[in-house]
């Protein structure tokens, strides 16, 4: 049947509408809230204001790994080559199955060298990002419907805005590499979108390369290599030969991002294929049966699609028993494979419709960008985590922007102007309150690592691993920063109930078990640390932690040769450990082996180059060693920084006295008695070199105050000795009768 004909007035866009005042010769156009440069800066302030209170939270979850403990990110701007030509996490670990994500590092990098270990600066520019993404969304949904409908575009990008889903990519620092993959990758479309309409190359050839910045960012844009040829071979189409530079400039980012990726692994040896998934991680590489892994599959999608329409509950971890296996006879798998099913469906049967409907694309972007992460193509090294749910998220938020089109605006969304229809707002205001709501409220309880755990505990009680999350941030962080006895020794013990619950969940869960040893370690129960360090070396050899606890035990014990095999197998798994080399040095100095000793510390001093207390070690291994020039140098350093350093003041007038620089020997332990009168091993070192320079009369005023100190010490002979240097036998012999009964005391004891 024809349409009978519209006879009202075409109204045009808001941004085509001059201003009335323009009209009549004012210069002073008054701002266009609703032109598209308006609605993106509308956006970026709902988004700063959304996770403005992120600022404050400190570092929670792998953001140690990928910054603060990150040694080639520490080295900030001279470690941005390093980056970009190792695996990704080179510099905090060695792994055999490692990525290629030197972008995100190389960002952090440069946040380091300028406003050093700040969180809030980090969390700052996550957010900034996300301003970013969530602009090249709505520039992008904008170009896809031909700027025709704007107001349908801002729905869509202001949903995704909104969407709670999100807290965990933009709240958690080490999540920058997914905002920044999204944002690269958006960017690209748009730039291909420009490119489809006018023809520059250089719109071609910067998509090209920004393409390959999202690549760089994340692998999970390689989901592009189906959504870009579908989005350009059958809804942008209007150019076949423009259409297929872009196909091909995007495969040959793909294939260059390929290329380089294979180079980097494999000179480290990172590109092991087959490395194990632990069962801890993604239950699914255990699963009872094939059934029961592909319904379990099933359910997860089923969890995405729900977090998607009511995001309740948010967790920060999905590990074992999360998510119970299920099998195709529980509800929730057939109704998660009804629910991708009928998705299935409508998206199929709207093709063969209409091969440009915006549903299709919608419905295929969210399934092709989650089914990377869907376990089915292959197993990933976490059961689900909603940041894999991030970009597969743009095509639900577009979906339920085309059902406000569809429903309420009933596809008269031409006009942006009908943003501010009632019934638009009666839909947005709502949503805007109950998801800005949600995502501010999660967005606190990322503040630390204990707040977070502690809640995501309580709505997942049977997660192991946030049982133990939670058990080591109280047993770690928040132990370090009690100063009160009493309550360290309350952490401990609701630190090891927490593990033995961990445990109770899953009884071969191996980094509770080391969490367990070093709390035991730490209570002085030797003999059980060993215990259940080694349960869980028999479970992971490989684990460094593991391995340098156990040796950390045997030295306390004083096993010294015991502790080295142990040491030495962390650091192969992971040669950037630190505090394994500061354990390594401390038994070799303990076993006379000060090669070692030394060799070990300076390794550690790599990773802390300002730690005097680690060169005052290196110092004393030195001087045991007699390099004397060696341990100069060291505590020249150290007296630098610390120039009332008592220790290296006496060290290093030992030096000069072992190399008969009296002069200078003096001065350092006269410095340091002048800083404490009552430092003992100054006064017994200056007083014995007087006496071996036959300066008797200096050698007995320094030996009788430190008598009058400790009338018990061992430098009672020297002081007898030089008495009796000067004819004085009646003082020599009763500090010799002193010295004896000193001696005959100390026997006894």
């Amino acid at each position: 049947m024809a349409k009978k004909p519209n006879n009202k007035p075409i109204q045009k866009s808001a941004s085509e509408r001059q201003p009335a005042a323009a009209a009549q010769g004012n210069t002073s156009k008054p701002i266009n809230w609703f032109s598209v440069k308006s609605l993106c800066i509308i956006l970026a302030v709902i988004s700063f204001v959304l996770y403005a209170n992120t600022l404050l939270n400190g570092y929670v979850l792998d953001d140690k790994m990928v910054l603060r403990d990150n040694m080639m990110v520490q080295k900030g701007f001279a470690g941005i080559m390093e980056l970009l030509t190792t695996p990704h996490m080179r510099g905090y670990l060695v792994i055999p199955n490692d990525l290629y994500r030197p972008l995100s590092l190389v960002m952090f990098a440069i946040e380091t060298q300028l406003f050093g270990n700040n969180p809030m600066f980090n969390h700052f520019f996550n957010i900034v990002t996300f301003i970013g993404c969530v602009v090249m969304l709505f520039l992008f949904l904008d170009k896809f419907f031909d700027k025709k409908k704007t107001a349908v575009a801002f729905i869509g990008a202001l949903i995704f805005a909104l969407h709670p889903i999100h807290t965990e990519v933009v709240a958690n620092i080490k999540s920058r590499d997914e905002l920044m993959c999204f944002f690269f990758g958006f960017w690209s479309l748009n730039l291909f979108m420009n490119y489809i309409k006018e023809g520059k190359i250089s719109q071609l050839l910067l998509g090209v390369f920004t393409l390959y910045l999202a690549y760089i960012s994340k692998e999970t844009v390689i989901a592009f290599v189906v959504i870009i040829p579908m989005l350009f071979l059958l809804y942008h189409n209007e150019n076949k030969q423009r259409a297929i530079f872009i196909t091909a400039g995007m495969a040959a980012a793909t294939a260059v991002f390929l290329l380089v990726r294979t180079v980097v692994l494999s000179k480290y040896n990172a590109n092991q294929p087959g490395a194990a998934i632990d069962f801890i991680d993604n239950a699914l590489v255990n699963a009872p049966s094939m059934a029961s892994k592909i319904a379990t599959e099933f359910y997860i999608l089923g969890k995405y699609l729900w977090l998607m329409i009511i995001p309740y509950p948010l967790l920060a971890n999905y590990s074992f028993n999360a998510i119970p296996f299920v099998g195709f006879g529980d509800v929730k798998a057939l109704v998660s494979v009804a629910a991708y099913g009928f998705l299935l469906f409508i998206a199929v049967s709207r093709f063969l419709k209409d091969k440009k409907d915006p549903w299709v694309f919608a419905i295929v972007f969210y399934m092709g960008t989650l089914f990377l992460f869907s376990n089915f193509p292959f197993l990933m090294g976490a059961e689900m985590a909603e940041r894999f749910a991030f970009f597969a998220s743009a095509g639900v938020c577009m979906a339920m922007a085309l059902a406000v089109d569809k429903w309420i605006l009933k596809n008269e969304a031409v006009n942006v102007l009908a943003l501010k229809s009632s019934k638009v707002l009666m839909i947005l205001l709502p949503l805007t309150l109950v998801f800005g709501g949600m995502t501010i409220a999660r967005n606190f309880d990322w503040k630390d690592e204990y707040t977070l755990y502690k809640t995501d505990m309580e709505k997942s009680p049977d997660d192991c691993r946030i049982v133990q999350f939670l058990a080591t941030a109280i047993s770690e962080d928040m132990y370090v920063a009690e100063p009160d006895t009493m309550k360290r020794k309350e952490m401990d013990a609701e630190s090891m109930k927490l593990l033995k619950r961990s445990l109770e969940i899953y009884p071969k869960f191996a980094e509770a078990m080391v969490e367990m040893g070093r709390v035991l370690e730490r209570r002085r129960q030797y003999q059980a640390a060993v215990e259940i360090d080694k349960k869980a070396l028999e479970l992971k050899p490989f684990n460094a932690t593991a391995n340098n606890n156990l040796g950390s035990v045997y030295i306390t014990l004083g096993r010294y040769r015991e502790s080295i095999p142990y040491l030495l197998k962390s650091i192969e798994v992971n040669p950037n450990f630190k505090f394994v080399y500061l354990n390594l040095g401390n038994s070799y100095n303990q076993l006379k082996v000060y090669d070692s000793a030394t060799a070990n510390f300076k390794k550690y001093l790599m990773f802390d180059p300002e730690n005097m207390d680690v060169k005052k070690k290196i110092s004393t291994a030195y001087y045991m060693w007699q390099k004397y020039d060696s341990v100069a140098f060291y505590l020249k350093q150290v007296l630098a920084a610390a120039p009332n350093d008592l220790d290296a003041l006496n060290m290093l007038g030992a030096i000069y006295l072992n190399t008969k620089q009296y002069p200078q020997a003096i001065e350092q332990f006269s410095k340091a008695i002048a800083i404490n009168p009552n430092y003992l091993l100054a006064y017994s070192n200056l007083g014995k070199l007087y006496y071996n320079s036959q300066q008797y009369d200096k050698a007995i005023d320094i030996l009788t105050r430190e008598y009058n100190i400790a009338p018990r010490n061992g430098d009672l002979p020297y002081l007898a000795l030089s008495y009796q240097k000067l004819g004085k036998m009646d003082l020599a012999l009763k500090f010799e009768a002193l010295a004896k009964q000193v001696y005959s005391d100390f026997k006894l004891q």
